[in-house]
């Protein structure tokens, strides 16, 4: 039996009340095998290994992420085991066991996705076996459940107002020259999309283009496979530690880190 044969058994077996095959939702095994499309897209070669993302956000409309996200972490879990044995297959490395992200997302037509995609060697996926029966295991699954709606976060358009915050990114050249953002959140996603943080006017921007994570020494800067890359300092990366002074281009656009 194949991977995908498989994956759809376990599948039918999990969700046959809400998602029969004649069903006009999005079915489960569409979203293993856009997955496995991902993957393969965003695959890099170095000289001895072929790496491929192990972090999958997808982004589903409301009606088709309801369903799903009833089911707990079980159905992550299955798309995360599929995934791996799908790479180790191909003979792929991965940075850590795949990890399976749904968000609703209403800007997502029914029946679609969009997936991003991520490459982060912090990220430790617990494929449990055992039934959790304690109210401990309970409450433990409670707070790392990885099903969220994504709830978009309203920052100032116009200048910033708090004397707390230290650090802005201003976009210095570009469409949206002049716009000010805060960095005062742990992570955040730049592109077109109108659930990034900052939204970019860009069009040669992807959807989710990069996205900032705090760190001691700076900000880590991920490129989530982007169409026409980031540059910084004049430099394509994939990652990057970003310091204040630092020039970040993403298509038509320069970001700048500055103290305030």
């Amino acid at each position: 039996m194949s991977l995908l044969a498989r994956f759809e058994e376990v599948a039918e077996l999990f969700f046959t009340g809400p998602f029969k095959k004649t069903a006009t939702r999005l079915q489960p095994v569409e979203i293993a095998k856009e997955l496995v499309k991902e993957m393969l897209r965003h695959k890099q070669v170095s000289i001895s290994q072929v790496y491929v993302p192990n972090v999958y956000r997808v982004y589903l409309h409301s009606k088709d992420w309801v369903p799903l996200a009833s089911f707990g972490e079980t159905f992550l879990i299955e798309l995360s085991k599929y995934l791996h044995q799908e790479g180790e297959r191909n003979s792929y490395t991965f940075l850590g066991k795949p990890s399976i992200e749904l968000h609703a997302d209403d800007t997502v037509n029914l029946r679609e996705m969009f997936v991003e995609v991520a490459f982060d060697d912090s990220v430790d996926i617990d494929w449990r076996e055992e039934e959790g029966n304690t109210r401990e295991k309970e409450l433990e699954h409670e707070k790392t459940t990885i099903f969220q709606d994504v709830v978009k976060t309203n920052f100032p358009k116009e200048g910033i107002t708090s004397r707390n915050l230290r650090y802005i990114l201003e976009i210095i050249q570009g469409p949206d020259i002049g716009k000010l953002f805060p960095l005062d959140a742990e992570n955040i996603y730049i592109g077109r999309h109108a659930q990034c943080e900052l939204v970019l006017t860009d069009l040669e921007a992807s959807r989710r283009h990069l996205k900032m994570t705090q760190c001691e020494q700076g900000w880590l800067l991920d490129d989530l496979g982007s169409t026409n890359g980031t540059m910084v300092n004049g430099q394509r990366v994939s990652r990057q530690l970003i310091l204040p002074g630092d020039r970040i281009q993403i298509g038509q656009s320069i970001l700048a880190i500055k103290r305030v």
